[in-house]
């Protein structure tokens, strides 16, 4: 077992000494709630401010090996990060227009388009859910008014690595680049709640790479952005798991998108290759019931400690076969046919249209599928670019 960097030794992946010497002696995986049966609020672990969770000191070993270099390296991305939080905080305390503009006749259509417009890959809407939202955490007023109602929406956004730099990990290079997608989620999160509120709503934008009230990936799995991977991580049938999240909250009322299914569940359970290439061992081969959702889980006690032995890891992303552009669009193909069957056309679920998300039917069967298309109706959601601004 090394002092600062662990060790890989016949018994597996060891954590170095000081990292055990400052964990907790709660274990991160029971604070997830593995193995509980009944559906309760997350718990804060990482990513939080420090008075709010018992991973203070294990948080603050990885960033002081992160930050510094990003400060002496890369000086405008962390200047960029501090303004970004100093635009969060006035954010939050900024009044809508008094005067409410109508986004004309389909107000989904022109949000979803003006956050292609401002560099989302993909974007997604769905309601927020009171579940989603971390313990002992609470959200602005005017939101928790409209989620009691509920008539708070949420519009998810999908931003893309560069792909040299995710191929290279674990390397600083991706740990790099993942600080930068984290600051352009939130530019783009940022810019959209801003706009919104010009045009008369209530909304605020957040992207990480600091954790918010409430947690992104469920909402973006009924967002429609993705599907739950083996590895922990969304999986979109085009960006694999090579994205980041950011979102938007808002009053104004919007169509919500269905969850997209392409057959992950099934597709992991049957590959291994993420389980196998994870040095800490931290990927299980099947589900784990955690609280009260039986779901793919990643140990938390393996993973993070060899994070922060690398600033940062992403194997599992890398070596994804749905991170693979080469091959991807053959992976999603045969696992439409192998899920839906011989029923789906080629023409109806190429990836290059369900990068977007579905506006109307989601990703849906064979059968489902010839139906909207001899009716004429949209089967992804796909922008129209607007010459000029709404």
């Amino acid at each position: 077992m090394g002092f600062w960097i662990g060790e890989h030794t016949d018994d597996g992946y060891q954590a170095p000494w000081i990292y055990r010497f400052l964990k907790p002696e709660i274990s991160g995986n029971d604070m997830n709630g593995l193995g509980e049966t009944e559906l309760r609020r997350p718990t804060p672990i990482l990513w939080h401010r420090l008075k709010y969770i018992n991973h203070k000191w294990v948080q603050l070993l990885f960033q002081s090996r992160f930050r510094p270099r990003i400060i002496l390296r890369h000086t405008a991305m962390a200047k960029h990060f501090i303004t970004m939080k100093s635009r969060k905080k006035k954010l939050k305390k900024t009044l809508p227009n008094p005067k409410i503009q109508i986004l004309g006749e389909n107000p989904t259509k022109v949000v979803k388009d003006k956050a292609i417009e401002l560099g989302s890959e993909t974007v997604g809407i769905t309601k927020m859910r009171p579940e989603w939202i971390f313990e002992t955490y609470e959200i602005p007023d005017w939101a928790q008014q409209a989620l009691d109602e509920d008539r708070l929406y949420l519009v998810l956004m999908a931003v893309q690595h560069e792909k040299e730099s995710f191929e290279s990990s674990p390397s600083w290079a991706f740990s790099k680049e993942i600080a930068n997608q984290y600051n352009q989620g939130s530019d783009i999160a940022i810019q959209l709640a801003q706009w919104l509120l010009n045009k008369g709503y209530r909304a605020y934008g957040h992207g990480g790479p600091e954790a918010g009230e409430f947690t992104l990936t469920p909402a973006a799995i009924e967002a429609g952005i993705g599907e739950l991977g083996k590895h922990g991580s969304l999986i979109n049938p085009k960006l694999g798991g090579n994205f980041r999240i950011a979102c938007v909250y808002t009053t104004l009322e919007l169509e919500a998108d269905n969850t997209a299914e392409f057959g992950i569940d099934d597709f992991c359970m049957r590959c291994q290759i993420c389980t196998k290439e994870c040095p800490p061992d931290a990927i299980s081969d099947g589900k784990k019931m955690v609280r009260g959702v039986e779901k793919f889980y990643v140990d938390f006690e393996k993973c993070f400690p060899y994070m922060t032995d690398h600033y940062g890891c992403g194997i599992c992303l890398r070596v994804c076969p749905w991170s693979q552009e080469k091959i991807v669009e053959k992976v999603f193909r045969k696992q439409q046919k192998r899920v839906f069957g011989n029923d789906i056309r080629k023409d109806l679920i190429a990836t290059e249209h369900s990068v977007y998300n579905p506006l109307n039917v989601g990703i849906i069967n064979g059968v489902e599928a010839l139906q909207a298309k001899a009716a004429g109706e949209p089967l992804f959601y796909q922008p129209e670019m607007a010459a000029q601004k709404v």
